[in-house]
């Protein structure tokens, strides 16, 4: 062997040493997120805070039931669905509010009244579809239908029914019926979610390109034996941990309503690819075993409901701010036939959060003037604008409510407050280098998510790409944009 060759092999050893050496590095490091969610859960509950409000044409109410929540703009809006005294069931909308104290007050918009008509109607879930900025509202008619809204605070700007599917596939020849739809989307398909009489839970698909249209390829994902598998199936994507949550209602002993939950890395997972998480009814995700009340014992059952959440299909969570909006009832009505049963709506908080969440119950906000490095000028909004799509610059920094921004424990930067509340998003969704950093509504899509960076910068959560100043440039007026990130100075913010 010549002098070089051998050195060229003692270097390729050396190399081959070097990688395994990092690679057993990084393996070691890799569970930064060791535990977003904890192995028992504890919860402390609200009161009854939601009534059905009888102004319903020609129906007496006798529940409010099955609802779905969006916060948008830090407001939030409740679809749900209401039984009357003749066992009918329809759905009601109702929000505007940004105090849980304020729900039972909130006028209530009965959908009977609008294009999606009466009937039966039940069970909703509300979202934005980033990809074709739509809102939509799911609910069962005997099928997957859905309307369209112009926002969920307009629910008389609801269209008229149409079907995801025509029939539920390989699900129909064992059901006597099928309820509980619920969509959910990863970056390539969409995912629609179901269960029939039979303690069979089922899936279908689309792409994302074709939503709302193409669902197909029907599977069963899990199947009970028993009731303590029952019904009101909820799939969320945890924060950035790349995990996702089951939860699914179950009847334990005593009739008592319960939700059981498993965690997979993935949304097409099947039977034991769901691993159990907090599963059984002494150690449920939440029900009477861990849910306390501080204002009195309202009822036994924690029975269908819905995260709150930011809104968009990928039905995001935020594992260190978890809050759930149930069903529960007066269990001096135990024995009631179903459509009968007095449900109302109460809120339930996580108080329990692992410690990588980095402190108590909900995490904190951070709130300030973002200081660009390379100016000393701070982050603006033109004139003091609240206008959608108004693109953001850099200005002399003062006081003013268009520089006080606020990073969220959802990753939001957002400004003002209220009605008139923005978050700093990347505009159209783009992932281009020179897009646009603009406010928009908040909506809690991708494109409006933050990753506060070590070095400085702000990262896109949607494109990967960094808040800039646009050409480096130091000057009052500079626009603000995304750009690929260099760590530069025009890339470097404080948020003081």
């Amino acid at each position: 062997m010549s002098q070089t060759t051998r050195w060229r092999s003692r270097i390729a050893m050396l190399a081959a040493t070097l990688v395994a050496a990092l690679a057993a590095a990084t393996l070691t490091a890799a569970p930064a997120e060791a535990a977003p969610l904890p192995s028992n859960f504890q919860w402390t509950s609200t009161g009854a805070l939601v009534a059905p409000q009888q102004t319903a044409p020609g129906r007496n109410l006798v529940s409010i039931k099955d609802p779905s929540v969006v916060q948008v703009d830090g407001k939030y809006y409740v679809y749900a669905t209401t039984a009357d005294t003749n066992g009918g069931w329809s759905l009601t909308s109702f929000g505007g509010f940004t105090d849980w104290n304020q729900a039972g007050q909130a006028r209530q918009t009965h959908l009977s009244t609008t294009a999606v008509g009466g009937g039966y109607r039940a069970a909703p879930q509300v979202f934005y579809f980033e990809p074709k900025n739509q809102w939509y509202l799911l609910y069962q008619t005997g099928l997957p239908s859905f309307s369209t809204l112009t926002h969920p605070s307009q629910p008389t700007s609801a269209s008229a029914p149409k079907n995801f599917m025509s029939n539920h596939g390989v699900a129909d020849a064992n059901s006597s019926y099928i309820l509980d739809y619920w969509i959910i989307c990863d970056d390539v398909n969409c995912y629609l979610f179901f269960n029939n009489d039979k303690q069979e839970f089922y899936r279908a698909q689309t792409t994302v390109a074709n939503f709302p249209n193409g669902f197909g390829n029907v599977q069963m994902f899990m199947k009970g034996s028993s009731q303590s598998l029952f019904e009101a199936t909820n799939v969320y994507k945890v924060g950035d941990t790349g995990q996702y949550l089951l939860i699914v209602e179950g009847i334990g002993s005593g009739g008592v309503r319960y939700f059981r939950s498993w965690t997979s890395n993935k949304l097409n997972a099947n039977f034991n690819e769901w691993v159990p998480l907090a599963d059984t009814q002494s150690n449920p995700f939440a029900g009477a075993a861990n849910v306390s009340f501080p204002g009195g014992t309202w009822t036994r059952d924690i029975s269908h409901g819905e995260m709150v959440r930011g809104g968009n299909q990928t039905m995001e969570i935020d594992p260190c701010k978890m809050q759930f909006l149930y069903q529960g009832r007066n269990p001096s009505s135990d024995g009631m036939e179903y459509s009968q049963l007095p449900y109302r709506l109460g809120l339930i908080t996580h108080t329990n959060p692992t410690a990588d969440c980095g402190g108590g119950p909900g995490g904190g906000d951070d709130s300030g003037q973002l200081r660009n490095t390379a100016s000393n000028r701070c982050l603006d909004v033109p004139n003091q604008s609240t206008t959608n799509g108004t693109q953001l610059q850099i200005y002399d920094c003062w006081s003013g409510a268009n520089q006080q921004w606020t990073y969220t424990s959802a990753g939001e930067l957002s400004v003002y407050s209220g009605a008139t509340r923005k978050c700093l998003d990347a505009s159209g969704g783009s992932t281009a280098n020179g897009t646009a950093a603009i406010i928009w509504s908040c909506h809690g899509g991708a494109n409006q998510r933050w990753t506060k960076n070590a070095n400085g910068t702000f990262s896109n959560a949607a494109s990967g790409l960094c808040l800039d100043v646009a050409g480096a440039a130091t000057a009052n007026g500079t626009k603000v944009q995304l750009w690929s990130c260099h760590t530069g100075a025009n890339q470097q913010w404080t948020l003081t």
